[in-house]
């Protein structure tokens, strides 16, 4: 099998020559990298082009939203298998062959995904991974058609007769687009789930995430499972029928920082780090909460609860 891996571009020139190295680090697996520059106005195309890899075909984009930057890289894609990596992230070692092999030993699924872990903008890892060793994979097709988006759409390997059949990613969604083609294809085939990590996200303040409003960003998400609800209703959804709402504006709120996003994952492993009875890594977690968003009281006050649990809990168990 082929594989055509799928890069959007757009300003990332710190990131993307360490991204494009994490996917060519695959040797075993015919590849090609389709890197579609949708008006970059920094150095992202001539760093790209400074690997010099003839794996790696630089296309332009449209410039027309993610959805359709997306969708010209699906046009010039060659491969029988595709994939997705966005400009400032990672893939972990291993994993193209791993899902390409899985793909060919189980024909009847038409894609397979994994766990995605988070990055922080050097790099270094936000939260502990914690994965099954398991080797039973999930079919996540329920899930989906249920409204379930288990992990992101990046962690995808799919067979290109099924992204043909889904029809490509829908310029009405300026985010959320990968939700809503996951929804599509899972409604539309067999999609299996390894629990391992596939794809290293990385948090930080010029990405899409954390450029656009709240409110804007909640919409998309929202319209994404509406739309399948109807579709699964009726055969047809808003968008579809050319009846979608229209996303709204000056509504006053601001985009959530990298920092807060990072602080809100760091809360939750320190509190799963308490009910799991790692207090040393909670103490950690709590306290690089704090730091990842000095500002914000919520980390602050993670330290003094996540203390204030464990000193109770050994007092607890001295009583005993």
């Amino acid at each position: 099998m082929r594989v055509s891996v799928v890069m959007p571009t757009r300003n990332a020139q710190d990131y993307i020559v360490q991204a494009l190295a994490s996917v060519l680090q695959e040797r075993e697996i015919a590849l090609e990298v389709v890197v579609i520059d949708d008006g970059s106005r920094d150095a992202s195309r001539q760093r790209a082009e400074s690997l010099g890899d003839e794996r790696v075909r630089i296309v332009d984009g449209p410039r027309r939203g993610i959805a359709a930057c997306l969708n010209a890289g699906l046009t010039a894609a060659r491969g029988d298998v595709v994939m997705r990596c966005d400009a400032d992230d990672l893939y972990p070692a291993g994993r193209i062959r791993e899902q390409v092999e899985w793909l060919e030993r189980h024909p009847a699924h038409d894609a397979v995904c994994g766990s995605f872990g988070t990055i922080d903008a050097k790099g270094a890892p936000v939260v502990r991974q914690l994965e099954s060793g398991a080797a039973e994979c999930l079919d996540l097709e329920t899930e989906l058609r249920q409204g379930t988006v288990r992990t992101h759409l990046c962690t995808f390997a799919m067979r290109r007769a099924a992204v043909e059949r889904v029809g490509g990613f829908r310029e009405y969604f300026e985010t959320a687009e990968d939700t809503d083609f996951a929804l599509r294809l899972g409604e539309r085939g067999r999609i299996a789930y390894l629990p391992r990590t596939s794809y290293l996200y990385r948090l930080h303040d010029e990405s899409i995430t954390h450029r656009q409003r709240d409110v804007r960003r909640m919409f998309y998400l929202q319209m994404a499972l509406e739309f399948q609800c109807q579709r699964l209703n009726r055969g047809a959804d808003a968008l579809e029928l050319g009846t979608a709402p229209a996303p709204p504006s000056g509504d006053g709120s601001r985009a959530s920082s990298a920092g807060a996003h990072i602080q809100d994952l760091l809360i939750g492993q320190a509190w799963i780090d308490v009910r799991e009875r790692r207090p040393r890594a909670a103490l950690v977690h709590a306290w690089r909460a704090a730091a990842a968003s000095p500002l914000r009281p919520a980390g602050w006050k993670t330290v003094l609860k996540v203390g204030a649990s464990l000193v109770l809990r050994r007092g607890g168990a001295r009583a005993r």
